[in-house]
């Protein structure tokens, strides 16, 4: 089994990170969300709902709750080449935030807690958010920690192994800046800086090497990471409104780390309402490119090759597209009862994966090192309706 919680964090985020955007001297309206999101591709399927609640006090406070479950299934490229079971498993996490809006200053905090098979996190979050210069720029400045532990499971039961249990500290800096540059036109900035230190690896995942000079068969040993990382990311982005009531978004983001990983992404993003904009029309199109890790290698020449070393399709250098369209329709615009409005949203994004130094191990029938590169496709669909009360 393979612990996907990087995936599955990223998924259940999205409906949390809709519904807390605000600017930094006026509260988020009052709603309730309730989502089903699945991400299907490579091997494995994770899919299951979401709820999120944001209720204000007295126009200065107001707090979020939210929960969601995530069902996971399949068997990635690492467990088919290794031969371990299918996953089956059950992610569960539970989000808790406040914002204190005090002049033109907000000041948030939040809590996050999740629990799978063999992995449990908690992250605490706190950031300050200040509109200044006649409400044209947003400063916010963010910090979060984060204690994760690691444990492993050692049969289909998910009977633990008492032997195994470690940790995983993380911190995370950050800083964002929004600036109206005219009428039509926003800028933004934003820069995250993550440290980390613990079990930085996978604990089921294994590296292949050579079975001796010039062989052609590998055999398989346990990774070794370093027990630190830190990560830089910087990434500016422009939003222009059209004449024609829409609007165009273009965005960069630049990633390096101590591991020498290097990433680019480019985004795109056009968003056109609709029939009285009683539907919102958002097309995205987003393309990453990655180096690989210092330490990786799809097949090592021999056993203890080197101090650490790693097969982390993720540490690969690999590039990505993605397609994507939304739709959000508002079925209803006027109060009724204690509902102000109500909208349903559909999401739908076609990933094409494409690594450059990974290869496919489960082709048994080519030469150790000779196998095809390794490609996938993955399909993410989010639906969700949301209520203003």
């Amino acid at each position: 089994m393979l612990r996907s919680s990087t995936l599955i964090r990223s998924l259940g985020a999205v409906l949390f990170a809709l519904a807390t955007a605000a600017r930094a001297d006026v509260l988020p309206d009052e709603r309730a969300d309730v989502m089903w999101k699945m991400y299907d591709g490579g091997g494995l399927k994770v899919q299951g709902p979401s709820t999120l609640v944001r209720t204000n006090i007295a126009d200065k406070v107001s707090l979020t709750g939210s929960y969601l479950v995530d069902q996971v299934t399949g068997a990635s490229i690492d467990m088919v080449v290794l031969g371990a079971s299918p996953l089956h498993e059950v992610r569960k996490q539970k989000t808790f935030g406040v914002d204190y809006l005090y002049g033109k200053t907000t000041y948030s905090a939040g809590l996050e807690s999740s629990v799978e098979n063999d992995y449990d996190g908690t992250t605490a979050s706190f950031s300050v958010a200040q509109n200044m210069f006649g409400d044209l720029t947003t400063v916010t400045l963010s910090a979060s920690r984060g204690w994760d532990i690691v444990t492993r499971v050692i049969d289909a039961k998910h009977d633990k192994d008492p032997n195994f249990r470690k940790r995983l500290d993380r911190k995370t800096w950050g800083l964002g800046l929004s600036q109206i540059l005219t009428r039509n036109l926003i800028a933004g900035f934003d820069y995250e800086a993550i440290t980390e230190q613990g079990y930085l690896q996978n604990p089921y995942r294994a590296i292949r090497y050579l079975a001796g000079v010039g062989s052609t068969i590998y055999l398989t040993g346990p990774e070794i990471y370093p027990g630190t990382r830190t990560s830089n990311a910087a990434s500016v982005r422009l939003k222009y409104y059209l004449p024609w009531r829409a609007s165009l978004t273009g965005k960069y983001r630049y990633f390096y780390d101590t591991w020498d990983i290097r990433a680019h992404t480019f985004e795109l993003d056009y968003t056109q309402p609709m029939f009285k904009d009683a539907l919102i029309a958002d097309v995205t199109y987003r393309y990453y490119k990655q180096g690989s890790a210092s330490f990786y290698s799809d097949l090592f020449q021999f056993a203890n090759q080197q101090n650490y070393m790693a097969r982390d399709k993720e540490l690969a250098s690999q590039q990505n597209s993605t397609m994507g369209l939304a739709l959000t329709y508002d079925f209803m615009k006027s109060r009724h009862w204690f509902l102000k409005k109500a909208s349903a949203s559909l999401h739908y994004d076609y990933i094409a994966y494409k690594y450059l130094d990974f290869r496919d191990a489960s082709q048994r029938q080519y030469p150790a090192g000779t196998e095809p590169l390794y490609r996938f496709n993955a399909s993410v669909i989010q639906t969700f309706v949301s209520v203003w009360f």
